[in-house]
């Protein structure tokens, strides 16, 4: 039986980073991962390992939903702050049911320049009980695209059984060295972002057998500065492959592309990183 370890501390260390590199971690998972919390606790740990001493970052229990949501108001205005969802998005910072598709805490966030990193299941999903409760229809009214969606085929009802293979990119070889090729079962598809202020800003890995899907990978709004980044979207049976690991992609894509090329590093004196509530596998 595994047991909540309660770590509470503060480590302050020297470095040369811009001010708001403040980085918020859920780590609650898709209720199918929570079977084998041993491994999503590795996964959490190794993207930990990366990031940490390299940003200010605050770590929140899964039960902790006001705090993230908190911390989330708090890092909304003045954007360059990252929030990362490791499978489920809190209905604090949007509602279950799609109860506000419009002005959520979540959208104020990404609308005020700020990033969002997601993996597990499909973008934006919620569970807060034994069902899904806010479907497919997350994605579309959080960043106002009403096409988006992140099933393996294009359109609102294109679940698929066979999981998308992706192959890594040229960037995603130079930026991931853990990257290869894997199956996702959410990608994004590059279409649906044509008539929209959003652009793929970096394609790590992707599939061009029906549409471009891509993912690993970045969209960008040129109108809000707002970013929204998947990392290896499923957690269904045997997908992705064996080995591939979404906390060490999404550590080494902070680390080597997102920190020095776009919160561009510049001298503020002292990092943060805060540790509670999290769960330690015992």
């Amino acid at each position: 039986m595994k047991k909540l370890a309660i770590l509470f501390f503060t480590v302050l260390i020297s470095a040369q980073v811009e001010a708001n590199f403040n980085f918020a971690l859920h780590t609650d998972s898709h209720p199918w991962a929570r079977e084998d919390l041993k491994g999503a606790q590795e996964e959490i740990d190794a993207l930990i390992k990366i990031i940490d001493n390299k940003v200010n970052l605050t770590a929140f229990d899964p039960k902790d939903i006001k705090g993230l949501a908190d911390w989330v108001k708090a890092h909304t205005a003045g954007g360059g702050n990252t929030l990362i969802l490791t499978g489920i998005t809190p209905s604090t910072i949007y509602p279950i049911a799609n109860a506000k598709p419009d002005g959520s805490i979540l959208e104020e966030f990404l609308d005020a320049g700020n990033t969002v990193f997601s993996t597990g299941e499909y973008t934006f999903y919620t569970s807060e009980g034994p069902s899904e409760t806010n479907g497919q229809e997350g994605l579309p009214n959080i960043i106002d695209v009403p096409e988006a969606y992140v099933w393996q085929g294009r359109g609102p009802d294109a679940w698929q059984a066979n999981p998308v293979e992706m192959t890594p990119t040229q960037e995603g070889k130079d930026l991931i060295p853990s990257l290869k090729k894997y199956n996702t079962s959410y990608p994004f598809h590059a279409e649906d972002y044509e008539k929209s202020p959003w652009e793929v800003e970096i394609a790590l890995a992707e599939n061009k057998d029906d549409d471009l899907r891509v993912e690993p990978a970045v969209i960008f709004n040129e109108e809000t500065g707002g970013r929204l980044g998947i990392f290896v979207q499923t957690y269904v049976g045997d997908v992705p492959h064996p080995g591939v690991s979404w906390g060490a992609i999404m550590g080494e894509f902070i680390v080597n592309y997102y920190l020095p090329e776009v919160l561009s590093v510049e001298p503020a004196g002292k990092l943060t990183t805060t540790w509670g509530n999290l769960k330690s596998p015992q």
